[in-house]
């Protein structure tokens, strides 16, 4: 009996050095941030439908639905000889003006010698002055006509205006395109947002704050990504009273397409609530159980109620009390509290 009492005590010892070597924090109170959470669609910041800035027939429709484009890909192509007959009409009007430009500027140099000798009047000269400038003006207006029409050739070949990913094509090849008329659309999948409506009695809390989470039910997780940027709308909708809200995804957010559903948390204020970390939590089947440590060596393991999750801590509704330290690491502290048992059941003997 003696020798399982010092057995015994010899053990409690090591146990207790052991429990002090756990890492525990105290249970306090944190400030978290309250929440109002809304429902909302998610859409691409950049998405356009390119349609069709002069006429023709389509020669070729390089992409479909669902094909990924680079910036300045070409997405189609139209017939442009009717562009190109009127840019050589144009080019043959410069090198006119040019000409006339070219005499009347001789003429001018001619009559102003002259008229230094006075051999001619100073009205003839004013008269040649103004055929000079007269020139001039037809050139200037004929190379402005030829940038016109070489914009119109160009736009004979139509070009992605940024990289993205198509979502709808509007015309097949063969088709008679007119000025106006949609070509494809597209979307940028680098730059995506989420898009609220929400009710005015929340609206003045969330513009003080400017603070919010957009949440993603994607299988098999649900991804939670930090607001980059609110933008509120100034006036409330007229038949809804609601205020809409955009809120920036981060840059190349990952599995977000536009038209997905979506949550986006609001900051509305801030609370104290009592909280410990999250990875101080035991999941033991139904239970939710923590390990507090007294004195730095007694272990005892509580059921206790749980609230929200902020980030890395957790709401603790009931079980523990402020100040009450709680084993960091759960795994280990549940060892520990199990050599304690086996070391206690020699001294019931």
């Amino acid at each position: 009996m003696i020798r399982y009492l010092s057995i015994a005590w010899l053990l409690v010892l090591i146990a207790t050095v052991n429990a002090s070597e756990l890492s525990v924090v105290p249970v306090s109170y944190k400030q978290i941030d309250l929440q109002y959470v809304a429902d909302g669609v998610v859409e691409a910041v950049n998405q356009a439908t390119i349609a069709a800035q002069t006429s023709g027939q389509v020669l070729e429709v390089n992409f479909d639905v669902d094909d990924f484009v680079k910036k300045g890909m070409v997405l189609a192509r139209l017939k442009n000889i009717e562009q190109k007959s009127s840019l050589t009409q144009v080019k043959a009007r410069v090198a006119e003006a040019k000409a006339y430009l070219k005499a009347a500027q001789k003429e001018y140099n001619r009559i102003k010698k002259l008229r230094i000798k006075k051999v001619v009047s100073t009205a003839l000269l004013d008269k040649t002055q103004a055929d000079l400038e007269a020139s001039q003006a037809r050139l200037n207006a004929a190379n402005a006509d030829v940038q016109q029409v070489k914009q119109r050739v160009d736009y004979t070949t139509i070009k992605a205006p940024y990289s993205g990913i198509v979502l709808e094509r509007h015309i097949q090849q063969g088709e008679i395109a007119s000025l106006g008329q949609p070509i494809m659309t597209g979307f940028s999948p680098d730059n995506m947002r989420a898009v609220v409506n929400i009710p005015q009695s929340r609206i003045t809390a969330i513009r003080q704050h400017k603070k919010a989470q957009i949440i993603l039910n994607v299988e098999p997780k649900v991804h939670k990504f930090k607001g980059q940027k609110l933008t509120i709308s100034p006036y409330a909708d007229a038949k809804t009273h609601t205020f809409r809200i955009r809120v920036d995804f981060p840059n190349n957010a990952k599995n977000v397409y536009p038209g997905m559903f979506t949550k986006v948390a609001f900051v509305v204020g801030q609370e104290r609530r009592l909280m410990i970390p999250t990875t101080s939590v035991a999941y033991r089947g139904e239970v939710r159980a923590v390990y507090t440590v007294n004195n730095g060596k007694d272990i005892f393991m509580r059921q206790v109620r749980l609230g929200k999750t902020y980030e890395n801590m957790t709401e603790i509704l009931a079980g523990v009390s402020l100040g009450e330290k709680v084993a960091t690491d759960p795994v280990a502290a549940a060892i520990m509290l199990k050599n304690q048992r086996i070391i206690l059941t020699p001294e019931d003997h």
